[in-house]
């Protein structure tokens, strides 16, 4: 099935969906162990991106800013981005520091590749110091994209461009690239990791937000740099890896930077939603490890054919529509399918190559107004708080995406998989059973009474 994709230019924007690449950037380091993210721009940009990722994860989100003002957003800011970085090196001890650009800094036309270099050059002391610089104007792209570009950065600028020493690996671990698109919560990293695992491989996260943001208790009260995730000797290790499973479009650039200069195939696994897709990854591990598929996950896979035959009876017919960045909504698109749900609109934030392949009637690449047409057709919407609170009490929302801050344990949950998938079927069928009405109203009998009109009258003395 190939849908037209309707692209929506508007000079006002009333009820976005997307935010800043930059955001998606800053996520995206804290997915990588002991780095400390620098926003090239004012402190209001920064402001955002902090506030933003700490009400949907409930967790410190160390951040850095070169506080850009009225001055140098004339002058230029070449001074701030230098003076932040000799500050960073000097007081803190980051295995990495990633540069990111905002609006402003790109409408200046600065170019942090060469500031950091130059910086460089008149610090030799910090010769050493491993910084990454990405490309993330507020003007271009979404979340989505600025996750992705800034681990593609990670690639090309510390293996290929050799920041990193590559350790060797035992010849004796078999070892799997798993390239992870913001659209994958850590409950659902942790799960792939097991699967990888079950077939004896050692799992290099890319990057791995089970281990910084997954709602635990640090031993320090504040941490200038991000506290968990894939260390550098890992990521310095990818090019030994047997292959590369991608998991989201957005992902497949940085994968192929390494299949590229060090022939590490690239698998692309779609988002892990749904059973297909679950199937197809368990038999390509199967292949690549020559091991039979443990009973466990065949077990699970089971229970989500039972979840699917129990849920059909709400969610099949049901009509449906998606408000998420274009890799979540494809996985969403896929379990909807497989229950024969009707998805009757997807609204997304970015023009990709896959949207006409989604499972949809249509594909809109816009904001949160364009879901106005079809809710009332809708008995369920999938998005983030802010399209809740659009469109809830009327038609209910199942939370998904970025940000879900009216919930506890939203960036949590778990998506893929079998478990996943089997977890996201009871969620949407409960929502569904909660907010059900019958559509005959029940009939009333013109002979009925009510206890209260069988008294006796009392007796007259």
């Amino acid at each position: 099935m190939t849908n037209k994709v309707s692209v929506k230019r508007s000079a006002l924007v009333e009820q976005p969906l997307k935010t800043s690449a930059a955001t998606g950037a800053t996520l995206a380091c804290m997915g990588l162990d002991n780095s400390i993210p620098l926003m090239h721009g004012s402190q209001g940009c920064g402001a955002f991106a902090k506030v933003y990722l700490i009400q949907h994860y409930r967790e410190p989100i160390p951040l850095q800013n070169t506080a850009i003002d009225h001055i140098a957003a004339v002058m230029g800011g070449d001074d701030n981005l230098s003076s932040a970085l000799k500050l960073l090196c000097e007081k803190h001890q980051a295995a990495l520091i990633v540069v990111m650009t905002t609006g402003l800094t790109e409408m200046q036309g600065c170019d942090v590749v060469r500031v950091v270099r130059e910086f460089k050059t008149q610090h030799p002391q910090f010769s050493n110091k491993r910084i990454v610089s990405v490309n993330t104007p507020d003007f271009t792209g979404s979340m989505q994209s600025g996750f992705a570009s800034t681990i593609e950065a990670c690639m090309q600028q510390l293996l290929v461009e050799k920041q990193l020493s590559v350790p060797k690996l035992d010849s004796n671990i078999q070892q799997l690239n798993v390239f992870v698109s913001c659209a994958l919560t850590s409950a659902d990293l942790e799960l792939i990791a097991r699967y990888c695992e079950a077939f004896g491989f050692n799992p290099v996260l890319v990057p791995n937000l089970s281990d910084s943001l997954d709602g635990h208790l640090a031993d320090d009260d504040f941490s200038v740099t991000s506290t968990g995730g894939t260390g550098l000797s890992q990521l310095a290790s990818c090019i030994h890896s047997k292959a590369s499973l991608v998991f989201g479009e957005s992902m497949l650039p940085a994968a192929s930077v390494l299949e590229k200069h060090y022939q590490v195939p690239s698998l692309f696994m779609g988002t892990g939603m749904g059973m297909q897709q679950t199937d197809q990854l368990v038999m390509k591990l199967a292949e690549l490890s020559n091991k039979p598929v443990p009973q466990w996950i065949t077990r699970q896979r089971k229970r989500l054919q039972d979840a699917l035959l129990d849920s059909h009876f709400l969610l099949s017919d049901a009509k449906v529509a998606i408000a998420l960045e274009p890799d979540l909504a494809a996985g969403y698109c896929e379990v909807f399918s497989e229950v024969g749900a009707s998805v009757e609109r997807v609204v997304t934030t970015l023009n990709v190559t896959s949207l006409p392949q989604l499972k949809t009637n249509s594909v809109v690449v816009g904001d949160l107004s364009d879901l106005e047409l079809c809710v009332d057709e809708c008995e369920l919407i999938v998005g983030n708080t802010h399209c809740a609170n659009m469109c809830e009490p009327l038609t209910p929302v199942l939370r998904a995406g970025f940000p879900c801050h009216d919930r506890f344990g939203n960036s949590d949950i778990l998506q893929v998989g079998y478990e996943g998938a089997r977890q996201r079927l009871f969620a949407m069928a409960n929502l569904l059973k909660a907010s059900h009405q019958d559509e005959v109203p029940a009939h009333k009998s013109s002979y009925r009474f009510e206890p209260s009109s069988c008294t006796q009258p009392a007796l007259s003395s």
